[in-house]
């Protein structure tokens, strides 16, 4: 099964509680009125085992406590939350939005099962439906789990719209959260790494919310060489011996040649004032980037590109200028310089914009009532029981 399946599923159960209406005798955490039984924290505490050993990380006695106190923790504020909710006379649930939250949990469950299901069968195709329904409720992902988690995020909003609804965001606000909390991230990872860049991003299709210094955009119209002088080309990038460095560069003298005809006709037409985009259309059978698109994302210190095409690419000087012909394995290619990438962070969409503004203020209305919780910890009577917990990791 894929690792980050299902770490982001354990990640997801981090989260999860259910708080008793009455008094238990095997309450482990109590927080006034409000009860958290010992199944219930007990849960919390092995899925975040769990996330830890899926990482492949071991920990030590001392940290080992403090996940339990963490925990622990996590459900204290849970309590003073759900005791706030009580009462302003906000935690009880209709019968319509039961029914709601139930349908959204079975969706939500069905979705992920599919999803982990898929995944658990790329490893093992003959697992079967009941297998999976057995490892999926061992690692706490059932229906219940979801739909309390559905509760808790519908109490949560419950909260901040009681308390915190008043709050505004202004424009420096919202551009210091998407630095902190997206750009500073990319920019510590990518800057000065354009290989981790290239493959994360440009290759594997990640979103990098900042951008290397140094990147250009370059579109190129590459013909097919004839089949064999392709082969020949390929056989000796591929490091067959037989081919010596002269004839490795009598070949690119001969691909010009024999492609010089459509060449000449590339650079007549752009002369007379032809686009390079419609001569794309015309001779280029490269379909990764359309010719209406920016083009390709190129760096001086690349790995993905051939060597003399890299060098060529780099050696345009100005926005606009053409390569001469550049011969290697993939055909003939003229490179146009379309254009200097800016660096820094990424341009965002406007809907992005707002995605990121309401993001922004749900992380200011959520500091805020994580600040509430603390201020009215005090006003009731806490009782925990770390010693009931038991915390396994095994290293891996």
């Amino acid at each position: 099964m894929k690792k980050q399946a299902w770490i982001s599923l354990l990640c997801c159960l981090l989260m999860l509680c259910c708080g008793a209406i009455a008094a238990q005798p095997d309450a482990a955490v109590r927080v006034g009125s409000v009860i958290y039984d010992l199944q219930t924290v007990q849960s919390a505490l092995t899925a975040s085992c769990l996330l830890y050993e899926a990482s492949g990380v071991s920990l030590n006695d001392a940290q080992k406590q403090q996940l339990a106190d963490s925990v622990l923790e996590h459900f204290i504020s849970l309590g003073v939350r759900e005791n706030l909710l009580r009462e302003a006379g906000q935690a009880d649930l209709d019968a319509q939005t039961q029914l709601l939250l139930d349908e959204q949990a079975r969706q939500a469950y069905e979705a992920a099962w599919q999803q982990l299901s898929a995944a658990i069968r790329e490893e093992s195709p003959d697992v079967s439906d009941e297998q999976i329904d057995a490892f999926l409720s061992d690692m706490g992902c059932t229906q219940d789990a979801y739909r309390q988690e559905m509760e808790l995020a519908l109490k949560n909003q419950r909260l901040l719209d009681l308390y915190c609804g008043e709050i505004t965001l202004s424009d420096a606000e919202a551009s210091e959260y998407y630095e902190q909390q997206f750009v500073s991230v990319c920019r510590d990872r990518y800057e000065g790494n354009i290989p981790l860049f290239e493959q994360e991003v440009l290759v594997d299709g990640g979103i990098s919310y900042y951008i290397p210094q140094g990147y250009r955009r370059i579109k190129h119209i590459v013909m097919a060489l004839p089949e064999d002088m392709a082969d020949r080309l390929s056989a000796l990038q591929s490091g067959a011996p037989s081919i010596s460095q002269s004839e490795w560069q009598a070949l690119f003298d001969a691909a010009g040649e024999v492609m010089k005809p459509k060449t000449d006709a590339i650079y007549q037409a752009l002369a007379s004032g032809e686009s390079f985009e419609g001569q794309m259309k015309l001779y280029s059978y490269d379909t990764g980037v359309a010719p209406e698109d920016a083009g390709y994302l190129i760096h001086a210190d690349s790995g993905l590109w051939d060597d003399g095409f890299l060098k060529a690419a780099m050696a345009l000087e100005h926005p606009g200028d053409v390569s001469e012909p550049v011969v290697t394995a993939a055909g003939i290619h003229i490179i146009l310089y379309a254009g200097d990438e800016p660096a820094g962070p990424l341009a965002l969409t406007q809907e992005q914009q707002d995605l990121l503004r309401q993001a922004a203020l749900t992380d200011k209305q959520t500091q805020a009532l994580q600040a509430l919780a603390s201020q009215h910890r005090s006003d009731y009577e806490i009782e925990t029981h770390p010693e009931w917990l038991t915390i396994s990791i095994e290293p891996r």
